[in-house]
């Protein structure tokens, strides 16, 4: 790999990284069985905004109340940050990254144990590579054109998770670099590594859930 150039890239945010059949049933799974806690966070924070309209009225009129009001801020504020850090919701985060050993996936699993994953893929340990990419998947910006999502095929050599799929949007960001700049420089890698690439087209305005519904169960 000396002839790849050196070049400095962030992590780029993907919708969803499966490294094995069973990955999408045992997160759906837990998370819906954490979907208390999302529950009582969001019933919270409605209710924090209703006090916070109330208190904000009151002290904008100069109501009688306003002084007994203003006290109610203090129970809000106090409901706000049991939502904001004891309820926290069981979300999901994927993370690609190219570096110098090759291509990293995280998988942060927030208050879901068991479902934390961080894979190092190295050039040697990718048997192929497919990418498929999504044309007009979903207006972002107001005014701008659709944008599009990248989906990875990774065929490895590894046991456990002989295909990872990721799949993302094409989004970029200046914290970020985008799912496709992040495939276009492993497609590089690998065809100079002498590792089989295709790329094909699939159908136009795929959301991620529907991506996904194609992928073979567990």
């Amino acid at each position: 790999m000396s002839g790849i150039p050196a070049r400095r890239f962030k992590p780029a945010r993907a919708e969803w990284i499966r490294f094995a059949a069973a990955d999408d049933a045992s997160a759906q799974a837990a998370m819906m069985a954490n979907l208390r806690p999302v529950l009582w966070r969001s019933v919270l924070l409605g209710g924090c905004a209703l006090i916070l309209a109330f208190v904000g009225q009151a002290v904008w009129r100069d109501a009688a109340y306003a002084g007994e009001a203003v006290l109610l801020l203090l129970p809000a504020l106090a409901a706000w940050i049991v939502a904001l850090f004891v309820l926290t919701g069981p979300a999901l985060s994927f993370h690609v990254e190219i570096n110098d050993a090759g291509l990293l996936l995280r998988r942060v699993a927030r208050r879901l144990p068991g479902h934390d994953k961080v894979l190092q893929l190295a050039p040697r340990q990718i048997r192929a590579l497919e990418v498929v990419t999504y044309a007009g998947a979903v207006n972002v910006y107001r005014g701008g054109p659709p944008m599009a999502r990248v989906e990875l095929l990774l065929h490895t050599i590894l046991g456990d998770c002989p295909l990872i799929r990721v799949v993302g949007m094409d989004l970029p960001v200046p914290q970020r670099w985008s799912l496709r700049q992040i495939t276009d420089e492993l497609s590089d890698r690998c065809t100079l590594a002498g590792i089989p690439v295709a790329v094909r087209a699939g159908p136009t305005y795929q959301a991620s859930a529907a991506i996904r519904a194609q992928w073979p169960p567990a």
